[in-house]
């Protein structure tokens, strides 16, 4: 602990000075209460900046009483504090920003309010390196998500694996927090406390400290809990000074949790912090983002955000549903994310618990597909059975759309059975094989488990982690084969590597591969990908321990292969099939990345003007001239590459002064504009996916952006500027060829020259790497997207059709953005493709049966074998408003509604092709299309 004076303010540093340890710092002001007419929760705000070199965070801090309020209960005193984890050695300074002013806690303008009491004050202190020593926390760093599907510690990179308690969701209803009432004692794992852990008020707590170091000795690293369950399920956890307030804090109650929390990070469990629940979403503001629900987020940020291992989940089962009729809203969900990623110094990880449905789960998961701000689902699932699929469902979802989700199972139903105790349930069959391995086999994150409502140490009233130690011992021998022996990080999910129904398959082809046997059964694996000579060994879920050999201890590749018989044929077992290769394969890499500063011309005529930083390889905008602020640079380039598709990501360097924007164009028509994301330290190479691109040679790339401050850094007498800085653009070759994955799909056959077709059964469904996509409405399936009201099921062929959703563009007053609601250019937004044999070739007129509404939601594209020619392009429904309808219609500058009877593929082979379709409008509805060698057709 040390004394530091600045301006006359006495400012307290507690805490080690180490590299990843919590530092506090107190301050001193005017003497408040939590009861003040002037709340000072709400009416004061302070935030401090920290450097460290590159890196900068602005921390809130919180009104913390008399600084010691988990001891003396105190309701009132003259203490400020911050809580800061520092991230890196060496010297950091802080700068103090204490201001008061109606509601200003939640006011994001850095001069809103006016400055009082230590303001301004400086200072410094030196970071020494971590002991590395501890919990895997204090060695490895913070746990970070980094667009990958597993998050990662800071310090190594080594992707976490979860593994912990989903119950009692109101483990925080604990009868010796103060204003708690008395829902648990844990009075079974009183054993379980050791001298030296922490405790508050003279030996209050040792028995939740002692439940959480029990879960650590069995090597589980997380636990799920509730900071408010008002109205809920358990009525026993409120952060607030009573029940029904929702301004004022109870700083007590508070300190009481970060002791318990603090010994968490020793112990390396991740706070899954579960912020509310679907009983009470709409509690705070109605369900929207308002003063009640963003001061509430402030609180927790502020006292808990600095913890190294945290999940933000913004509520459990959220959502309206048939037996909770009330719920919030995307907008709401959106809102919720983006507050709590912009005001978490640290970016800690953001999730969203589903319902156990999978409607429910389409439904409110979908349009956030892509989302910036949610970084994945924290998955409820009512049959056991389903996990593994709805895992891979959204890892390859949301990959697809451009941000890959961290996908944990959460919560296993039925809900009144979930986890059972040891007791009804001694060897957890089949929760280990559906839910663990198959959750982990999917390439997922992790489990946490849910004991349901019907038996003893339930979900709302266990008391006793034991009653699942067998449990325990099964997650932990999952972990521990994956970290033991695979590359789980570069693996995929691929079943279809074997004809076996039941098992699970995670590959990395031609190099080791994990299948998960439910039960013994014979099970030959495709390894016609390799040559080369694998071994086999087996691994005992039930038991864990040693890897053991089976009947075949090698097998060749080229082929499928039988992977013989684990060393017993009764229950579950794991083939680790590795090669036995030493040659390292390489690849070519076939990507073109067009350097800024080696292939781009700067444009001196330009509103702003780049300059060279020639250490970084970047250009940039000279910020420091606010002749140069809020305006657009370019640069320019010619591609001198193949003709055809690219997928285009712009590599830029994301400061954390301000999110710079970017617009990319090509022979100077605009075709996308991304933003950088919000970053705690400066010069971070970050990737911003511009989706699918059609290039020509000789066509002109040109990037724009420009320089932004968000508010929030103080420099000289304003804030500091980001520079819009950028190094490169890479272009990855695409081909659209989906032969191999159809392979085995039965295709639509053409006989006599005609093929009808209905749009909802499609082979193949994809975004493409855009923001749309093709959904099915029917009177089966619900859409995620309600933007339209109408539902055309009643009307058309088969009661189903397909939509390109969402639909923001249905009237020529609605924004129009290429590469999101409008792709001119086929084969870059969503694709629904079929498999057709074609027995008589030649010529085919192709009609479509769409349903237009308005003037924006008419147009489509359509392709032959991964090739989009001019004859296919600009389908267009003018004709025939507000019913299902024909057209073969080709719109061309001269007719907008189109020219009839011009839209046909010209097919050269029989045999079998891959028909596509691709989004021109978003909202554009297709019922069926014909292939017709007729000329004089025309569908009725």
């Amino acid at each position: 602990m040390s004394l530091v004076y600045a301006q006359e303010s006495n400012v307290l540093i507690d805490g080690e000075l180490k590299k990843w340890h919590k530092v506090t710092l107190s301050f001193e002001g005017d003497n408040l209460s939590e009861s003040d007419e002037n709340n000072p929760f709400l009416n004061y705000r302070l935030n401090v900046i920290f450097k460290n070199k590159q890196k900068t965070y602005v921390v809130p801090g919180f009104y913390a009483a008399d600084g010691n309020a988990a001891e003396t209960s105190a309701k009132s005193g003259k203490v400020w504090q911050v809580r800061f984890t520092p991230d890196a050695v060496g010297e950091w300074s802080y700068e103090v920003s204490f201001r008061k002013g109606e509601n200003i806690a939640i006011s994001s303008a850095i001069n809103a309010g006016e400055p009082v009491g230590f303001n301004g004050a400086k200072g410094k202190f030196t970071i020494a390196d971590s002991d590395k020593v501890g919990s895997a926390f204090r060695t490895k760093g913070r746990l970070k998500y980094t667009g990958e599907r597993y998050l990662k510690y800071a310090d190594t990179n080594e992707a976490y694996i979860k593994g912990g308690a989903d119950s009692p969701e109101s483990f925080l209803g604990y009868y010796e927090f103060d204003q708690t009432p008395a829902s648990h004692k844990y009075e079974a794992h009183a054993k379980d406390w050791k001298q030296g852990n922490p405790t508050w008020q003279n030996g209050k707590g040792k028995n939740i400290i002692g439940a959480l170091n029990y879960l650590a000795s069995e090597d589980m690293n997380s636990v799920y809990f509730l900071t408010m369950s008002v109205q809920g399920d358990g009525k026993d956890v409120w952060p607030w000074t009573s029940i029904n307030e929702r301004y004022r804090f109870d700083c007590s109650k508070l300190d009481q949790w970060e002791v318990v929390f603090d010994h968490m990070d020793n112990l390396g469990l991740m706070l899954h912090i579960v912020t509310q629940e679907t009983e009470n979403e709409l509690l705070l503001d109605i369900g929207e983002l308002g003063v009640q629900r963003k001061l509430y987020y402030r609180e927790l940020i502020a006292r808990f955000a600095h913890h190294l291992g945290v999940t933000w989940n913004l509520g459990e089962e959220n959502g309206p549903l048939h037996w909770t009729p009330k719920g919030q809203s995307d907008k709401d969900r959106k809102a919720m994310a983006k507050y709590i990623k912009q005001n978490d110094p640290y970016q800690n990880y953001v999730s969203l618990h589903t319902h156990a449905v999978t409607k429910a789960q389409d439904l409110y998961l979908t349009p956030l597909l892509g989302y910036e701000y949610l970084d994945g689902p924290s998955m409820q699932t009512h049959h056991p059975h389903d996990v593994h699929d709805i895992t891979v469902k959204w890892i390859n979802e949301s990959k697809a759309f451009g941000k890959q989700w961290v996908v944990t199972q959460d919560e296993i139903g039925p809900a009144g059975t979930g986890a059972k105790p040891d007791a009804d349930d001694p060897e957890h069959n089949e929760i280990r094989a559906d839910v663990l391995w198959g959750n982990l086999m999917a390439g997922g994150a992790g489990v946490e488990w849910y004991f349901g409502y019907k038996f003893e140490h339930n979900d709302l009233k266990c008391e006793d982690w034991r009653s699942r130690d067998i449990l325990w011992d099964q997650t932990r021998f999952a972990i521990k084969f994956f970290k033991d022996n695979l590359p789980f990080e570069t693996m995929t999910s691929n079943d279809a590597l074997t004809d076996n129904v039941h098992d699970f398959v995670l590959a990395k082809k031609g190099k080791v591969y994990a299948v998960y046997l439910p039960k013994v059964e014979d099970t030959k694996l495709d390894l016609s990908d390799s040559k080369s000579k694998f071994s086999i060994q087996w691994y005992n879920p039930r038991k864990g321990g040693a890897l053991q050999k089976g009947s075949i201890k090698t097998i060749n590749g080229g082929s499928k292969v039988s992977l013989g018989t684990p060393p017993s044929k009764t229950g579950d077992w794991v083939a680790l099939v590795k090669s036995l290769s030493k040659k390292t394969e390489k690849v070519a890499s076939t990507a073109i990345t067009l350097k800024a500063l080696r292939d781009f011309e700067v444009d001196k005529t330009s509103d702003a003007t780049y300059y060279a930083e020639d250490k970084r390889g970047t250009l940039a905008i000279n910020a420091g001239n606010k002749n140069q602020r809020d305006k657009f640079a370019r640069a320019k380039s010619v591609f001198l590459g193949e003709t055809g598709y690219y997928s285009a990501v712009l590599n830029t360097i994301a400061e954390n002064d301000g999110e710079s924007v970017y617009t990319v164009y090509i022979n100077n028509e605009k075709l996308k504009t991304v933003k950088n994301q919000e970053v705690p330290d400066s010069f971070k190479k970050v990737d911003l996916a511009l989706g699918k691109i059609y290039l020509k040679a000789n066509d002109t790339l040109k990037i724009s952006s420009k320089t932004a401050t968000n508010g929030k850094i103080p420099e000289y007498d304003e804030t500091a500027w980001s520079r819009g800085r950028w190094h490169a653009i890479s272009l990855t070759p695409v081909v659209f060829n989906l032969d191999k994955q159809l392979k085995n799909v039965k295709a639509f056959e053409e006989k006599n020259g005609m093929l009808q077709v209905e749009a909802e059964a499609f082979h193949h469904n994809t975004n493409n790497e855009s923001p749309r996509k093709f959904y099915t409405h029917s009177d089966k399936m619900v859409v995620p997207f309600t933007v339209k009201p109408n539902n055309h099921t009643k009307t058309a062929s088969g009661k189903s059709y397909i939509e390109a959703m969402p639909d923001t563009r249905v009237t020529h007053g609605d924004k129009l953005i290429q590469g999101e609601n409008f792709f001119p250019i086929p084969g870059t937004g969503g694709i629904v493709s079929y498999k057709v044999k074609i027995n008589t070739p030649g010529k085919y007129y192709v009609w479509v049966k769409a349903y237009s509404s308005g003037p924006e939601d008419n147009g489509l594209h359509v392709g032959l074998n991964g090739e989009w020619p001019e004859s296919g392009q600009r389908i267009q429904l003018c004709q025939g408003k507000h019913k299902w309808t024909w057209s073969s219609a080709q719109r061309v500058p001269e007719n907008h509604c189109g020219i009839p009877m011009h839209i046909y593929l010209n097919i050269k082979e029989a045999g079998e092709h891959i028909i596509s379709f691709s989004m021109r409008e978003d909202g554009f509805e297709l019922d069926q299309f014909i292939l017709s060698k007729d000329a004089s057709f025309k569908p009725e």
